[in-house]
């Protein structure tokens, strides 16, 4: 089964949002400007420029996806996800919590795990996760202490023995 990927980021404001390399930067817009399919989007972009392991040659990377309730991020955000990211072409969805995504596809193996926080108890969710990056859905929905702590779990995949992440950090 053949599969064409074809994005164009609609607008300057998303062109420039995907080009910045800063370790925290959001973006805002109008209802349907493309936000969360673009982000969507900057999370493969982002795998695919991770720099292979200097031991195998594979590219990894671990994403977290951010949205304040389990409703929302099930009816959004993985909707969204897997209108561009199908299981059909990219590998089966696990639909237990936490919500998994595993692609392996040629050199790329990247894992993208789901997860709603939504108050300073949700926090415990990220004990010990260790992330490339993190996108935060709807950010404005979500606590400034879940963003900060999003913050220190970024940079921590792959280990420094496969080569460390080339980029890291989180972006909403």
């Amino acid at each position: 089964m053949s599969f064409e990927f074809k994005f164009k980021p609609d607008g300057p404001a998303l062109k420039e949002f995907m080009k910045d390399d800063s370790f925290f930067r959001g973006l805002r817009g109008p209802v349907g400007s493309g936000k969360s399919v673009g982000c969507c989007v900057e999370v493969f972009r982002r795998a695919l420029k991770q720099k292979p392991s200097p031991n195998d040659g594979v590219r990894r990377s671990r994403w977290g996806v951010i949205r304040n309730t389990g409703p929302q991020l099930k009816t959004t955000t993985i909707k969204t996800w897997l209108e561009w990211f199908p299981e059909d072409h990219f590998g089966p969805f696990r639909w237990g919590v936490p919500y998994t995504h595993h692609i392996k596809y040629a050199d790329l193996d990247m894992e993208v795990i789901f997860l709603a926080l939504d108050d300073n108890e949700d926090i415990r969710k990220l004990l010990s996760l260790e992330f490339t990056g993190i996108f935060v859905n709807e950010a404005r929905e979500v606590p400034k202490t879940i963003i900060d702590a999003c913050t220190m779990r970024v940079g921590r995949y792959p280990s420094m023995k496969d080569g460390g992440p080339s980029w890291f950090g989180v972006f909403c």
